[in-house]
């Protein structure tokens, strides 16, 4: 059976503006395919999601990012194909990616899998900086590249209980934005990710979920989830991240479709 997962909005408000973060979601430990491909194999049925994340909300130029992915299952085979789109900007600055991704599992064990995937795609860079100040030279010249991209998965899971992943979504080939003095570079990113699920009783259920993100050009971030569902259709938990951001999450689940949102603050 497919499953579709909608994220309808996800505010930030930040205080700390001066070194660029990793843009990543909260709920990672429900919509890991946008960060590691090989996790689509978690949902062998299928799986359509989309995200939104805004980051200092109210304020002009504010970093935004949008995902979405899209996958069907090869039970036969053990294993799915499916596209992933990203889009991102900061100010004047835009990126935005299309891949499609294949993934394939193997069992090492009764009940454990190893799942590889493979993604490659195009990225598109536009950035608008003759907006920021026309009579400036630095500034004259606009910026439109692309370039393409490859990536790999690789993911450790026991279904319905637990998994743990390492993936590279995004290798741009080429050298998309760092050829002059941008804004926010548009680099490779790693993520390590881990997640379990434990039953508390016949109608609670607890999710604990980790993701580290890492790129040269960004700070290192680590954040941790939980969620606490309450059979199996209402979940409600936090995030907290390495740099003291906390978010409050919830989420619905009705039959194959889920709804998602988080709101995420300094204290």
């Amino acid at each position: 059976m497919k499953k579709v997962f909608m994220v309808l909005a996800v505010c930030a408000w930040a205080i700390d503006v001066a070194a660029q973060q990793p843009l990543t979601h909260t709920q990672h430990g429900q919509l890991r395919t946008v960060l590691n491909p090989a996790a689509s194999l978690l949902a062998e049925g299928g799986e359509v999601s989309v995200i939104g994340r805004r980051q200092w909300a109210g304020m002009e130029g504010a970093p935004t990012v949008f995902w979405g992915s899209g996958h069907v299952g090869f039970k036969d085979l053990g294993a799915t194909a499916g596209l992933i789109v990203r889009h991102e900007s900061l100010a004047v600055e835009k990126l935005s990616e299309a891949s499609a991704f294949f993934a394939k599992s193997v069992r090492i064990s009764q009940s454990e899998w190893v799942g590889l995937s493979l993604n490659a795609g195009v990225g598109y860079l536009d950035g608008r900086f003759s907006q920021l100040d026309p009579q400036d030279p630095a500034f004259r010249e606009d910026v439109r590249e692309t370039d393409a991209l490859v990536g790999f998965g690789v993911m450790l899971y026991r279904p319905g209980r637990y998994y743990v992943g390492l993936s590279l979504p995004r290798l741009m080939l080429g050298n998309l934005g760092v050829e002059r003095d941008s804004r926010y570079n548009f680099r490779n990113i790693y993520h390590l990710t881990a997640g379990a699920l434990f039953a508390l009783g016949t109608d609670f259920h607890f999710r604990p979920s980790v993701l580290v993100t890492y790129s040269e050009s960004l700070r290192p971030q680590a954040e941790a989830s939980a969620l606490v569902f309450i059979k199996e259709v209402f979940g409600i938990g936090a995030n907290v991240r390495s740099y003291g951001e906390v978010a409050a999450m919830a989420q619905f689940n009705f039959g194959s479709f889920g709804l998602g949102y988080s709101y995420q603050f300094n204290p």
